[in-house]
């Protein structure tokens, strides 16, 4: 058998993140390749490989540990074409406003090859196209919450292997709760990342966020999914409904917020007739919070007609401004 190709399989069993021991590859490469060598010819080839200048390092315990160093580019994609190269470079630049740093954090060596690789190709216009496509939110822009890196690591490889874990959870109020959690899935919501689990003996899905886990224990339980469960139809309670579906009847004066209406609807029977004044908008939608702060967003250039009970808290909701507003010059400042 060449030490090439034996080399090379080694190679290709090294995780981005983690430690792999001469025992794990010995019996990977016996069980997986048909390839039956001694752990001194292993450590030899492993030795040989870091002399040859692969990323690798060595933790000297014993049993020792190898690993890829941290600023080690992923193996195997040096010949990324250059749309891979441009792919890459836009997640980098745009995925870390949706995702916590960590939750990327996997992809970095992916990053570094697609960096070097436009580098390679500079003179190419690919490599000028990151600079000439932007995101643009509409929502306040936030910083994430801050997620230790291996506590987010081990939740998601509960998610990914379906198997339960225990944790200290810091509650809205600050008391820490023990916690036996069933994981079923998640949501990144703006940079914010939810667990959808049930807890404990409990049946019914709960929403957590991840950045108030203060520990996390992994176990060997596999989880149980609730009769019925569906995480398409569960995640709409992100957008926190307030009850069923409303007939939303709501007049706008500005003729640049109805072409944009017109453009990206907010229901596919969405209706838009033209009055003497201003549009009135009549659709079918999911009665929310996000409705109401979608809502609001108008400001001035909305009237909310009905039905009368959402009329009735923009009216409340209006007066109580008027009253904030209408006191004399505020003294907080």
């Amino acid at each position: 058998m060449s030490a090439i190709y034996r080399q090379w399989l080694i190679l290709k069993m090294f995780p981005q993140r983690g430690k792999l021991s001469t025992t794990v590859i010995h019996e990977r490469l016996k069980n997986e390749f048909g390839i039956d060598t001694s752990l001194r010819t292993i450590q030899r080839d492993l030795v040989s490989l870091e002399l040859n200048e692969f990323p690798l390092d060595c933790d000297n315990e014993n049993p020792a540990g190898w690993s890829w160093r941290k600023d080690a580019p992923a193996f195997g994609i040096s010949n990324m074409d250059p749309v891979a190269a441009l792919t890459f470079k836009l997640a980098e630049k745009y995925l870390e406003r949706m995702f916590p740093r960590g939750a990327i954090g996997a992809l970095e060596p992916y990053f570094r090859a697609a960096n070097e690789r436009i580098k390679m190709i500079s003179e190419s216009s690919f490599s000028r196209w990151p600079d000439k496509i932007r995101t643009v939110t509409r929502s306040m822009p936030m910083i994430s919450p801050h997620i230790a890196e291996d506590l987010l690591e081990k939740v998601y490889t509960a998610v990914l292997e379906e198997q339960r874990f225990t944790t200290s959870y810091r509650t809205a109020e600050g008391s820490i709760k023990e916690y036996d959690v069933n994981p079923l899935g998640m949501a990144f919501v703006e940079g914010v990342t939810y667990l959808i689990a049930t807890l404990n003996k409990h049946k019914d899905p709960i929403l957590l966020l991840l950045h108030r886990f203060l520990e996390v224990k992994p176990t060997n339980i596999p989880i149980t999914i609730p009769e019925g469960f569906n995480l398409d139809e569960y995640i709409k309670e992100l957008s926190f409904p307030v009850g069923d579906n409303i007939k939303l009847k709501a007049f706008f004066f500005k003729k640049d917020d109805v072409e944009r209406l017109r453009e990206s609807p907010i229901a596919t029977d969405q209706r838009l007739t033209e009055k003497k004044d201003g549009w009135l908008l009549q659709a079918n939608v999911s009665d929310s919070y996000q409705l109401r702060w979608w809502l609001r967003g108008y400001g001035e250039r909305v009237e909310v007609i009905a039905p009368k009970s959402l009329r009735a808290e923009f009216i409340h909701m209006t007066q109580g401004l008027s009253n904030l507003y209408c006191k004399s010059p505020c003294k907080r400042s």
